[in-house]
């Protein structure tokens, strides 16, 4: 999963790997790590909603991830991402 999007005019982009579970979000030259692949509660949740907070350049990123119920891990997810209270993008996906 790849969402790109802008945070006061900055490029900014939010990748997944599906596989892995690694999550990161790219903003101009920095990269912040939200997801590691090396915990476990990376690939075992009960929760159907997952949640990433961060702080760029005084704004608040906020990404979130719902999955369905049955079957959660084989169809697509939801993903919403908000910089500081306004949602900016939704994408539907693995």
């Amino acid at each position: 999963m790849k969402i790109d999007f802008d945070i006061a005019g900055t490029p900014a982009t939010f990748e997944r790997n599906q596989t892995t579970g690694h999550a990161k979000l790219r903003v101009g030259d920095e990269q912040i790590e939200l997801q590691s692949p090396l915990k476990p509660s990376t690939h075992f949740q009960l929760s159907t909603t997952q949640a990433w907070h961060c702080d760029v350049a005084d704004h608040q990123i906020d990404i979130v991830k719902v999955r369905p119920r049955f079957l959660g891990g084989m169809r697509a997810n939801t993903y919403t991402v908000s910089v500081d209270d306004r949602k900016v993008a939704t994408s539907v996906g693995t």
